[in-house]
């Protein structure tokens, strides 16, 4: 190889490392433009998904105070024991009320 091919070559491979460069940088860029969008879009499906979670707790949450509150009504145990339980009201004279002594 003569002085002047060894130029040509050189000049060649510059070429292709400036092309490289140029496309690394230019693939880095759009990467770094990118990612905080793709970033938040993935944020926003996350945060979704959590209110609809946390709507759904809420709605957990309304039952069981109501079963609750309903649970602890005289009336709904009154119901349960004469229902499910077969438990009947006492007749007259089978009830004594005894007094406290002092």
């Amino acid at each position: 190889m003569n002085h002047r091919e060894k130029e040509k070559d050189n000049a060649r491979l510059k070429n292709i490392a400036v092309y490289v460069l140029s496309a690394t940088l230019c693939f880095t860029a759009t990467l770094i433009y990118a990612y905080p969008s793709i970033r938040a879009t993935t944020m926003m499906y996350e945060y979704s998904g959590k209110l609809k979670t946390m709507s759904q707790a809420k709605e957990l949450n309304k039952k069981l105070k109501l079963e609750l509150s309903s649970r602890s009504s005289y009336d709904y145990i009154e119901e349960r024991a004469v229902r499910d339980l077969g438990f009947v009201f006492p007749s007259q004279g089978q009830v004594a009320i005894v007094a406290k002594r002092k």
